[in-house]
């Protein structure tokens, strides 16, 4: 066989012409919904039914002081698309809000009677033998948790500042940086940590 030379390969590649198929763009024909809007391209949102028929659960969920986070890991909903859903759903938005401030209406209900002292009930069980045979018996104690001093102390000064607090003097001076920030006075560098 006699060796062929690299131009003749080279000339045999250049002359099979590559067959390029033309893709032709895709027709864009608007969609529109039924009330003549223009539909969203895209997957449709899962929110009807991942999220909306949970409304109760999820109210109930943050009340209890579950995070967010772990309420899509619940639902099965990313991070992302929850934020969404918060974005384009007030219901949504408006459930968890409510749910926050009845957590804070709880939180200081039970901060003031932890503060204040309070009454509960104990139960016991015990086993007794009478004749032979066991038999439980269930007594109920009733007890008296004292007032906590700590949380007192908590609640005067956050909760009553102005009069409470323990140190006044750097009260006043904050109220003095704040309005001079609202006049659009820039206060002096020594009053950064006020």
């Amino acid at each position: 066989m006699p060796k062929q030379s690299k131009k003749t390969e080279n000339t045999e590649a250049k002359k099979k012409p590559t067959k390029k198929t033309a893709k032709k763009p895709p027709v864009k024909t608007e969609k529109t919904a039924e009330n003549g809007e223009k539909k969203k391209r895209g997957t449709p949102s899962q929110y009807a039914n991942k999220v909306l028929p949970y409304l109760a659960d999820i109210e109930r969920y943050a009340r209890c002081g579950v995070t967010e986070g772990d309420i899509c890991g619940v639902l099965g909903v990313g991070k992302t698309q929850w934020a969404q859903y918060k974005k384009d759903n007030p219901e949504l938005t408006e459930t968890l809000l409510r749910a926050r401030e009845s957590q804070k209406g709880d939180l200081l209900n039970n901060a003031y009677r932890v503060a204040m002292g309070y009454y509960y009930e104990e139960t016991h069980t015990t086993t007794v033998i009478v004749d032979g045979k066991p038999q439980t018996k269930t007594y109920t104690d009733r007890k008296y948790a004292k007032p906590d001093a700590n949380m007192i102390q908590f609640l005067l000064i956050n909760r009553y500042s102005g009069e409470f607090a323990r140190d006044p003097q750097a009260i006043e001076l904050r109220k003095k940086a704040l309005e001079l920030a609202k006049d659009g006075k820039i206060p002096p560098d020594g009053w950064e940590g006020v």
